[in-house]
């Protein structure tokens, strides 16, 4: 039998109207069955009343005990985007980009009572772009995972059996907070671009300005001179917003003003006239 199961619908927006979310929409559209089992032991009920051979976990956020896991014959697996024990957590693709990788990965492994700690039964590789964003990073090893699964699945059918994980290289990729998205001009231009691109579009990265929450989506460094400017500095010209930085110029390409839509640097240095001498925080 083959069903989906997905985390229970939230209400969002501001109707606060429920929902189901992409993957169980897109389940749905494939004719299969979606399941919104609340907690482990609606989870364990589920298997028991429409057994299944293994399951198959991407993202699902929650730890499954062991009466769960030890339902189906084959257990569970999970697609996890990181080299294993590189980055267990919930956001090990965010926490790749912030450390300014040049590489992660993919791993299957089978799942256990730990958070990311089981057996894996396939890893590769993955490079990191200079340009690439956690939201293109997460698309090209989701597609890359989609055309290996099927492999991994023959392999499981036919006796293969995981490699236990190595304890040397273990790191944490917890969950994200707000505050982690705060911008500081006393940082390096390499760390606040690895920040924009790691938490740009969630859970958002800002500085401040004139009291207020500057919205930062897209920047990349400039090589423009910064002669006499100190950190926090701003230099609007016709086509550009570029703001000094501990070592130097990025190019604000896409802000989101406090309470406001999205909209080019230079657009927002237009609408608000920065005076010579104004800065961030």
């Amino acid at each position: 039998m083959l069903f989906a199961i997905s985390n229970p619908n939230k209400a969002t927006g501001r109707g606060q109207s429920v929902v189901a979310n992409e993957f169980a929409q897109r389940a749905s559209e494939l004719g299969l069955a979606v399941h919104s089992p609340s907690d482990s032991s609606d989870i364990t009920k589920l298997l028991q009343e429409q057994p299944v051979d293994l399951v198959v976990t991407v993202a699902y956020g929650q730890l499954i005990k062991s009466e769960a896991l030890s339902i189906p014959p084959f257990g569970w697996i999970n697609i996890h985007f990181s080299r294993l024990p590189q980055y267990r957590g919930a956001a090990p693709v965010q926490y790749a980009i912030l450390n300014q990788e040049s590489e992660t990965g993919v791993s299957i492994f089978q799942l256990d009572t730990g958070m990311d700690t089981g057996p894996i039964y396939e890893m590769w590789s993955t490079p990191i772009l200079p340009t690439d964003t956690t939201e293109t990073l997460l698309e090209k090893m989701s597609e890359e995972s989609a055309a290996r699964i099927p492999q991994v699945l023959d392999s499981i059918n036919d006796g293969k059996e995981p490699k236990i994980q190595s304890e040397i290289g273990i790191s944490p990729a917890p969950k994200l907070t707000k505050l982690m998205g705060e911008l500081s001009v006393k940082e390096t231009r390499n760390a606040v671009v690895a920040k924009v691109r790691a938490l740009g579009s969630n859970p958002g990265t800002f500085f401040t300005f004139r009291g207020e929450r500057l919205g930062v989506t897209s920047v990349e460094i400039s090589y423009a001179d910064n002669e006499g400017l100190t950190p926090g500095a701003l230099v609007a010209t016709k086509h550009e917003l570029l703001l000094n930085l501990q070592d130097g110029l990025i190019r604000l390409i896409t802000v989101i003003p406090q309470g406001k839509k999205s909209m080019s640097g230079a657009d927002f240095a237009r609408g608000v006239r920065i005076s010579a001498g104004e800065s961030c925080e």
